[in-house]
């Protein structure tokens, strides 16, 4: 299978503008349906994609003072993870008074700018785009034939199309 064939046309993906403010991508993710949106300049053009995580990261801004290190999954003992909250303040405020405080940041400054890893062709083999997500490619990734953005690529269309071939699998 070929990741054309999962892939979400990007023209029926959620987009939001650069200079919209975080409330405004909440309320384009609050339509339902897809959990990311796509932040488009004043041509269309994909600048980036702001996902859950990035808005969660947004509302507290200590994160940004962590490294990357520091924020690995692979080191999540309860008292690090502890540590580090207490360290470097993580949500110290209420949730409410961060939301307040942070509704008027524009996507520019929230949303994840996709390198050159997190691209796919749409001939691409489904087993590519597997391998993406494992190693850590941030969420969703993007599709392009001829050098166009064609379409998204999410998790959850290819978790669901292997549940569905174990599922078939299993009743053999």
């Amino acid at each position: 299978m070929q990741v054309k064939d999962l892939m979400v046309p990007v023209s029926e993906y959620k987009s939001a503008g650069v200079n919209d403010s975080l409330g405004e991508v909440a309320s384009v993710m609050a339509g339902g349906g897809h959990r990311d949106v796509l932040v488009v300049n004043d041509k269309g053009n994909l600048e980036g994609v702001i996902t859950m995580t990035d808005i969660f990261m947004a509302l507290e801004p200590n994160y940004k003072k962590l490294s990357r290190k520091e924020l690995s999954t692979d080191i999540l003992a309860s008292r690090y993870v502890t540590d580090l909250f207490k360290e470097y303040g993580l949500w110290s405020v209420s949730l409410s008074e961060l939301c307040e405080k942070n509704a008027t940041i524009k996507a520019a400054e929230v949303m994840h700018v996709p390198d050159e890893h997190e691209f796919l062709k749409e001939e691409d083999d489904l087993e590519q785009a597997i391998h993406r997500f494992i190693v850590g490619m941030h969420q969703p990734l993007f599709v392009k034939a001829n050098g166009t953005i064609t379409g998204v690529l999410r998790m959850v269309d290819v978790f669901n199309e292997i549940e569905a071939r174990m599922t078939s699998c299993a009743g053999e």
